[in-house]
């Protein structure tokens, strides 16, 4: 059984899965990675330069979607 503590769960709208799915093929060129893995992947790419341009890791900023 998965741990609940280590794990969560997020819900995305049916046109954010789908590109979600097409990047499962092309963001790491020649491996198609699940779409747990994607998400991981986006998302420390972009800690990583959030970090990078503020200096501040848990600086809060307006995310306009």
């Amino acid at each position: 059984m998965t741990c609940k503590y280590k794990f969560k769960s997020v819900s995305l709208r049916n046109s954010t899965y789908s590109k979600l799915k097409e990047l499962t093929n092309s963001l790491v060129p020649g491996v198609k990675v699940s779409n747990a893995k994607a998400v991981e992947k986006l998302i420390i790419d972009r800690h990583s330069n959030f970090k990078d341009e503020t200096g501040v890791a848990n600086e809060h900023k307006e995310i306009k979607v």
